[in-house]
């Protein structure tokens, strides 16, 4: 999705018209933000600290929640695994995690906790899913086992659709859509508009 040459020194048409499709954000409005952030890359990249700023200053998110999920979103939002983000690329993740309809910002969550991109979260995954949540509630950096067990249950009895322990994108998604307070535990990005 980055451009083959290695900056993104433009806003792509992709871009504008994936965004313009997810928020009913008219074009001009795309490309004032476009100009926000291309400002504050270097070379048409963004560093982890430039997005994490980024979400600080031109998000109504709650740092304290971002910050929970600094590395996944730079592994999310590298959408050609180049090892970068390009302006491009953090433009798409940022604008449907803020401004994105709600399954928009379903479908980010997801893609957060699904490390290894394989459509389905599962064993190890889902136990960072459980700690990840209750760091956001409140525990200690390590949370505590009993919680976190708890968590996992309590997950697994809402995805009607997993199978041993597996919770696939499709029921991740229908299954959070229909439960606000699920989406609330689960999703960094959930009430900001």
């Amino acid at each position: 999705m980055g451009n083959k040459n290695g900056s993104s020194e433009t806003l792509s048409n992709e871009t504008i018209t994936l965004l313009m499709q997810k928020t009913g954000m008219p074009k001009y409005e795309v490309e004032l933000w476009y100009k926000a952030i291309s400002s504050r890359s270097s070379k048409g990249k963004l560093s982890k600290k430039q997005m994490i700023s980024i979400y600080k200053d031109m998000s109504d998110l709650d740092s304290t929640r971002i910050s929970d999920v600094v590395d996944a979103l730079e592994k999310v939002f590298d959408e050609d695994n180049s090892g970068s983000v390009d302006v491009n690329e953090f433009m798409r993740g940022f604008i449907l995690t803020t401004k994105g309809d709600l399954k928009s910002k379903i479908d980010y969550t997801f893609r957060l906790y699904d490390e290894n991109n394989d459509n389905k979260i599962s064993g190890e995954e889902i136990k960072k899913m459980a700690n990840a949540v209750t760091r956001m509630l409140g525990a200690d950096e390590t949370g505590s086992d009993e919680a976190c067990c708890a968590i996992i249950h309590q997950f697994l009895k809402q995805f009607t659709g997993n199978h041993n322990g597996v919770i696939h994108r499709h029921d991740f998604i229908e299954t959070v859509m229909r439960n606000r307070e699920l989406l609330f535990v689960l999703s960094p990005f959930y009430g900001i508009d």
